[in-house]
């Protein structure tokens, strides 16, 4: 059996797998995600009834974008999983609405007689980054005038600029804060 695939048609027992992504192995491109060193990880897979589980743990070091001054920004990442995998039903997909049980949320469908390693992990690397990757707690980003990176320089740009869009707003906001003055 290869390290990297489960080989579903053969899986009368419960195996263990494990090793290690290099960098770019896993195609992480298009969702502003760099691998910078390996992706470790174990797993055993067996048969669950009609299903296959798969559990183990991953872990690995990835930079993303700040998203307020767009330098790199560093993740470490350490996620235990525990997946069901079922084979693809022609009958429950045939359907254009299909009501989902409870259980058929927990349960990922695979087609064919293999499973990809890299594939559950690349999805699991992705459900355990952060939405928002800051570089730092107190990251000041850029300046949304000029665009200067404020953790760097500082700028001389007012400090308060508004959309027009918000001008109905402000109004609202200086009408209520009037009221209460007064």
């Amino acid at each position: 059996m290869d390290q990297y695939f489960v080989d579903l048609k053969d899986l009368d027992r419960k195996v263990s797998l494990d090793g290690s992504f290099d960098p770019g192995v896993i195609d992480f491109r298009g969702e502003n995600v760099r691998q910078v060193g390996p992706l470790v990880w174990s797993a055993t897979a067996e048969r669950a009834g009609e299903e296959i589980r798969i559990a183990g743990n991953l872990s690995a070091t990835f930079e993303q974008s700040c998203s307020r001054c767009l330098e790199p920004a560093s993740s470490e990442i350490q996620k235990s999983f525990d997946l069901f995998f079922r084979e693809h039903d022609e009958d429950l997909f045939d359907e254009d609405d299909v009501e989902l049980t409870e259980e058929d949320t927990r349960t990922a469908f695979f087609a064919g007689t293999q499973l990809a390693i890299g594939d559950v992990l690349r999805e699991q690397v992705m459900l355990a980054l952060p939405m928002k990757a800051l570089c730092r707690v107190d990251c000041k980003g850029l300046c949304p005038v000029c665009g200067t990176n404020r953790n760097q320089n500082t700028c001389g740009c007012s400090g308060e600029v508004f959309s027009p869009h918000m001008e109905k707003l402000l109004e609202i906001k200086r009408k209520l804060e009037g009221e209460r003055s007064s």
